[in-house]
């Protein structure tokens, strides 16, 4: 897949992107994502909020990042399929 120029994309687009990207993660993963993407939450306390080890959140929060970075990039963000 080619990467889309993201000098051309707009506020309005990515947040648009972000909504799609949110949809297609788990909640635990759109939770994840938007706490240490958006409030710097620490792994410890996440691990802890959501009664799983440190490795699992990284797993989520890398899972979530590859969703979020295909529906940034992709033509049409509706047709990602999130476990690709």
């Amino acid at each position: 897949m080619r990467r889309r120029d993201l000098s051309t994309v707009t506020i309005a687009d990515a947040e648009r992107r972000m909504v799609i990207a949110l949809g297609k993660m788990t909640k635990l993963q759109a939770d994840i994502f938007l706490s240490i993407r958006f409030d710097q939450t620490p792994y410890e306390e996440l691990a802890a909020r959501h009664g799983i080890t440190v490795d699992q959140v990284t797993a989520d929060f890398a899972r979530a990042l590859r969703i979020w970075s295909r529906c940034l990039h992709a033509r049409f963000p509706l047709l990602v399929w999130p476990w690709l």
